[in-house]
């Protein structure tokens, strides 16, 4: 095996112990009393042993603890048809999604219903402000890292690597949304698997694609691909602000007395956000690139002056209402009246599964609080 395929190997190691979740294994204590010392002596015989009439062991009752913690994706059942997250666009190679998948496939997820959409949105508006605050606590890392640190980084200089892996770090949650509705009780097991699977099997999918296309850069262009993908719920977030901050940013540069040349020339940005996707990342690459020109101390103070404009600072009015119906997933008519609505307003009914069900009776009477 060549050195360069063992660089590659050990930076594989280091990506992959990068994104995965903190373990959750715990070492045994240490005895924290010297064992008792056994007089000497000779001990008296012992009598026969007398056989005794065979009886079965009790059985363990199960725990609530334990019956968590056999959700493993393997257990549940994903022959369903569904929308795939994963689509090829006009080149052939699949298309990388401008949301968060976790969101997107509580859409494509045959087991949630609108029923489910209530308890969702205060953790996802609750998960963005936390993004929020990291993003602009360390900004300048953010800024660092998406201006073109991991897109030419030498992926076998284990140094850069390890460099890398330190700066994700507070810019990345400590579980996915999937896996913190189904933490807190929002999603069932069946539900908070069967989004976790159809998430896996988008990002299996660019990741085997890229192997094939990349030929020998292959497995290089993989872990560049896990680096950026273990931010993209930063890279989300920090866009999301840009075009918030985009129509007031003459007002901002005033309100935080920002002198520099750079938030001077912000002031001609300033327009109503496009309503054509297309034309909005167009509008805000450019505004992205004339905001990175600021003084990391001006562009935090003008993040931290919009968010207190928000009728809720805690909630960003760019999160709308997941829609979680589509062609193939229809509420249909019950008797169980529970009133809920589709994404086009009309009032339906809606037909609870076993899971649905499973998660009211589990579900805590109030809405979590936001950490």
């Amino acid at each position: 095996m060549t050195s360069r395929m063992n660089t590659l190997l050990v930076a594989c190691g280091l990506t992959i112990s990068l994104a995965s979740l903190p373990t959750l294994g715990q070492v045994a204590p240490p005895p924290t009393k010297p064992a008792k010392e056994v007089p000497t002596f000779t001990p008296a015989p012992k009598p026969a042993p007398v056989a005794k009439p065979k009886t079965d062991a009790p059985r363990p009752k199960p725990s609530f603890n334990a019956k968590r913690s056999t959700g493993n994706i393997e257990s549940i059942n994903t022959n369903i048809p569904y929308p795939k997250l994963a689509q090829p666009g006009s080149d052939g190679r699949i298309l990388r999604l401008r949301q968060s998948p976790d969101i997107l496939a509580l859409r494509s997820n045959p087991n949630v219903g609108p029923a489910s959409v209530e308890r969702i949105m205060p953790i996802v508006y609750s998960r963005r402000y936390r993004m929020e605050l990291k993003v602009i606590d360390n900004l300048d890392l953010y800024w660092q890292l998406t201006a073109g640190l991991i897109e030419n980084m030498n992926m076998t200089d284990l140094n850069e690597m390890s460099k890398v892996a330190e700066m994700l770090k507070p810019l990345v949650a400590p579980n996915t949304l999937s896996q913190e509705l189904e933490n807190r009780g929002i999603l069932t097991r069946t539900q908070g698997g069967m989004n976790r699977y159809i998430v896996r099997e988008y990002k299996k999918a660019i990741t085997d694609e890229i192997q094939v296309l990349d030929g020998e850069t292959g497995l290089e262009e993989v872990m560049r691909f896990v680096l950026e993908d273990s931010i993209q719920e930063a890279d989300l977030t920090y866009n999301a602000m840009l075009a918030e901050a985009i129509s007031q940013i003459a007002g901002l540069v005033d309100e935080t007395n920002a002198s520099s040349t750079a938030a001077q020339a912000l002031r001609s940005f300033e327009k109503p956000l496009a309503g054509e996707p297309e034309q909005q990342f167009s509008e805000l690459k450019e505004f992205d690139a004339e905001f990175r020109k600021l003084p990391y101390e001006e562009a935090i103070a003008i993040f931290r002056a919009m968010r207190e404009h928000r009728k809720f600072p805690e909630i960003s009015p760019t999160i709308k209402p997941i829609n979680v119906l589509h062609e193939g997933k229809s509420v249909m008519k019950s008797d169980f009246g529970v009133i809920v609505k589709d994404g086009k307003g009309k009032v339906v009914k809606d037909t609870y599964n076993e899971d649905q069900k499973e998660s009211q009776s589990q579900a805590p009477a109030e809405k979590p609080q936001e950490e």
